[in-house]
C-alpha cells in the first residue's frame, strides 16, 4: 500500500513537472500573462517584412537595370547585329508584350500603381493577392525596360507592399496586422530603392495612411525601412542614385528666387495634370479606344521614332537626370526634353502602360530647375547656381505632384546626404504643394478614390464604423409633429427636444421632412411669420437610413449634409419613422472600437 501510494506520488510529481515545461502551455501562459511576446513577434514580423520587401526591389532593381542596360545603351544592335536605328521598335515590342498581359488579366490588370496599394489598406485591411503581386513585378519590367518614360518606384512600393500581404496571409496574421504590414512594405521597398529609409517612411505615412497614423504603425514602418535599406546596401552598394557636383551654399537673397521657383514647380505639377486629363478625355471620350493594343501600340511608335533623336528619354531617366545636373546638355535640348518628358509622361499613363509616377516627377523637377535658372541668369542678370536650383526643383516637383512633401524634402536630402539643402528644399516643397492643392482641391490620389466612390475624409472610421449597423444606435426617443402643425405649438417642443431636431410627418406617418433650431432662426425673430407658419413651411429635406445601413454610411451623410441627426424609417418606399441616429452617438461608438482595437494589436 505504501509503496502504491509512493508511485502514485512519484507520478503526480512527474505530471506536474510535464505541465510545467509542456511548450504549448508555457507558450499560452507567457502571451496572457506578459505583453512582451507582442512586442517581441511585432518586431520579427516587422524585421522579416523588410527582408522580403528589400529582397523584392532589389530583385526588381537587378532585373530593370538589366533589361534597360541592354536597350538603352544600343547594346542589343551589336550584339544582333542590327541596326541601331531599330530602337524605334523597342518600346512597340514592350508594347504588345504588356497589352497582352493587360489583355489576358483585365481584372488583376486594373490594381496598379499606389492608388491600388491605398485602396488595399482603406478597403481590404491589406488583403492583396499573391497573383497581383507577381503580375506588376513583371508588367512593369517589360514596360520600363523597353522604354517607357514611367518610374519603378510605384511598381516597387506594390510589390513591397504585395510581399506584407502574403506574409500575412502565410502566418495567419490578423486584418489589421495585414492593413499595417502591407502598408510598411511599399515604404520598405521605396526605402530600398532609393537607399532612403526616412524618406520610406513618410511614404508610407504620408500616401499609403494618407496621415493617418499611430505608434505602433509607426514602428514597424521604421524597422522594415531599416532593414530594408541595410539588404539593399548590403547587395547594390551604399551608392546613391545621383552623382552631385560642387554647387554654392543657399544664400539669404536666393529665398525670393526660391518662393517663385516653388511657383513655377508647382505650375509644372498642373501642367502635367492638363495633360493628363486631356490625353484621358482624348482617349476614352472623344476617340473612344477601348481596345489595349490600339492604346498602346501607336503611341510607344511615336515615341520609338522621337528616340531617334532624343534617346534621353528612354526609361527611367537617372542617366539623363545626372547628366543634366553635371551640365552635359544645353539649355535649348533642357527644354525639350522637359517638354516631350511631360507629354510622354502623361500619354503612358492613360494608354495603360506599368510604371510610378516618382522617377518622372523626379526627372520634370531637375530639367525645371535648369531651366529656370538659365533663363533667370539670362533675363535678369542673376547668378543662381543650376545645380542647386535643379536638386531643390526636384523636391519641388515630387511633392507637388504626389502631395507629399516631407517625404520629397526627406526624399531630395536624403540622396544629396548635404543638409544646407534642407531650408530652400522645405520652402520649394511645401510652395509647390500648396498651389497644386489649391488649385486641384485634394492630391492626385484621393481625387482618384474619389473616381471610385472612396469617400478620404472619413475612411478611417468607415473602417472600422463599417462592422455595426445602424439598428445598434438607433435611439426610439424622438419628436416628431404633423406637417400641420402650427408653428406655435412645435416652440415647447424644439425647447424640450434634447437632439434639437424634429421630425415632421403626414398622416401615414411617412417623413416629410426636420425642423432644426438653427434652420429657423428667422422665424423666431419675427412674430408674424410664426402665428401663420405651419410645420410643412419651416421643414427641411433630410437623408434617412434603414436598421440595416451602416453607421459608416450614416457617418458619410452626417458629413455629407452636415448635420446632427439622421432619422432612421421602416424602408425607403414607406419613409415611416421608427427612430433617429446621432452624430454624438457614432462618434462614442468609434472611440470605442479604437480602444479595443488597439487592446487586441498591442
Amino acid at each position: 500500500m505504501a509503496n502504491g501510494d509512493s508511485r502514485k506520488g512519484v507520478y503526480s510529481i512527474k505530471m506536474k513537472i510535464r505541465a510545467l515545461v509542456n511548450p504549448k502551455k508555457l507558450l499560452a501562459r507567457f502571451r496572457l500573462q506578459t505583453e512582451l511576446y507582442r512586442y517581441v513577434t511585432y518586431v520579427f514580423f516587422s524585421t522579416l517584412l523588410g527582408l522580403l520587401a528589400g529582397l523584392g526591389a532589389v530583385l526588381f532593381h537587378y532585373l530593370l537595370d538589366l533589361s534597360s542596360n541592354f536597350f538603352e545603351d544600343g547594346n542589343f544592335a551589336s550584339m544582333l547585329t542590327i541596326d541601331a536605328r531599330f530602337i524605334v521598335l523597342v518600346p512597340v515590342i514592350g508594347a504588345l508584350a504588356t497589352a497582352s498581359m493587360t489583355r489576358l488579366f483585365p481584372e488583376t490588370a486594373r490594381q496598379k500603381g499606389v492608388t491600388s496599394v491605398i485602396k488595399s489598406v482603406l478597403i481590404h485591411n491589406g488583403y492583396i493577392p499573391f497573383r497581383v503581386t507577381l503580375f506588376h513585378l513583371v508588367a512593369p519590367l517589360i514596360s520600363i525596360g523597353t522604354g517607357v518614360p514611367l518610374g519603378p518606384e510605384g511598381p516597387a512600393a506594390k510589390i513591397g507592399s504585395g510581399l506584407g500581404s502574403w506574409m500575412c496571409q502565410v502566418l495567419r496574421l490578423s486584418q489589421q496586422e495585414m492593413k499595417m504590414y502591407a502598408a510598411a512594405g511599399a515604404g520598405a521597398a521605396i526605402s530600398a530603392v532609393f537607399n532612403a529609409p526616412i524618406a520610406g517612411v513618410f511614404f508610407s505615412i504620408e500616401i499609403i495612411l494618407l496621415n493617418d497614423i499611430k505608434n505602433r504603425v509607426l514602428g514597424g514602418f521604421i524597422i522594415a525601412a531599416v532593414v530594408a535599406n541595410l539588404l539593399s546596401r548590403a547587395v547594390l552598394g551604399d551608392t546613391s542614385v545621383f552623382t552631385i557636383p560642387p554647387y554654392h551654399f543657399p544664400a539669404l537673397w536666393d529665398y525670393p528666387v526660391f518662393l517663385l521657383l516653388g511657383v513655377v514647380c508647382g505650375a509644372m505639377c498642373l501642367l502635367f495634370f492638363l495633360l493628363n486629363n486631356a490625353g484621358s478625355r482624348l482617349i476614352r471620350d472623344r476617340l473612344k479606344i477601348k481596345n489595349e493594343f490600339a492604346l498602346l501600340l501607336p503611341l510607344s511608335l511615336l515615341f520609338g521614332v522621337v528616340l531617334l533623336w532624343y534617346p534621353e528619354l528612354f526609361g527611367v531617366g537617372y542617366g539623363a537626370m545626372n547628366d543634366a545636373i553635371n551640365g552635359s546638355y544645353e539649355m535649348g535640348l533642357v527644354a525639350s526634353l522637359l517638354a516631350l518628358k511631360i507629354v510622354f509622361f502623361a500619354l503612358f499613363l492613360r494608354a495603360g502602360a506599368y510604371g510610378g509616377l516618382f522617377a518622372p516627377a523626379l526627372y520634370i523637377g531637375v530639367f525645371t530647375g535648369l531651366l529656370f535658372s538659365g533663363i533667370s541668369n539670362a533675363l535678369f542678370g542673376l547668378s543662381t547656381d543650376p545645380v542647386l536650383f535643379s536638386l531643390v526643383a526636384m523636391g519641388g516637383v515630387l511633392a507637388g505632384i504626389h502631395s507629399m512633401p516631407l517625404t520629397a524634402m526627406m526624399l531630395v536630402f536624403e540622396l544629396t546626404n548635404d543638409y544646407r539643402l534642407i531650408l530652400p528644399l522645405m520652402f520649394v516643397s511645401v510652395i509647390a504643394y500648396l498651389v497644386v492643392i489649391y488649385v486641384n482641391r485634394g492630391s492626385l490620389y484621393t481625387r482618384e478614390l474619389r473616381e471610385d466612390g472612396i469617400n478620404v475624409a472619413v475612411y478611417g472610421e468607415s473602417t472600422l464604423l463599417s462592422k455595426i449597423r445602424v439598428r445598434d444606435l438607433k435611439r426610439v426617443d424622438f419628436e416628431s409633429v404633423y406637417t400641420t402643425t402650427p408653428f406655435r405649438k412645435i416652440l415647447p417642443l424644439l425647447g424640450d427636444s434634447g437632439c434639437n431636431d424634429i421630425f415632421v410627418v403626414d398622416q401615414n406617418h411617412a417623413l416629410s421632412g426636420v425642423i432644426s433650431i438653427r434652420d429657423i432662426r428667422h422665424v423666431l425673430l419675427s412674430s408674424d411669420m410664426a402665428d401663420v407658419l405651419l410645420a410643412m413651411d419651416i421643414s427641411s429635406p433630410a437623408p434617412v437610413l434603414t436598421d440595416g445601413d451602416t453607421v459608416a454610411e450614416a457617418l458619410g451623410r452626417i458629413e455629407e449634409y452636415d448635420i446632427e441627426n439622421i432619422p432612421v424609417v421602416e424602408s425607403e418606399e414607406s419613409r415611416v419613422v421608427t427612430g433617429m441616429i446621432t452624430r454624438h452617438d457614432i462618434l462614442k461608438a468609434y472611440n470605442r472600437l479604437l480602444e479595443r482595437s488597439d487592446r487586441i494589436n498591442l
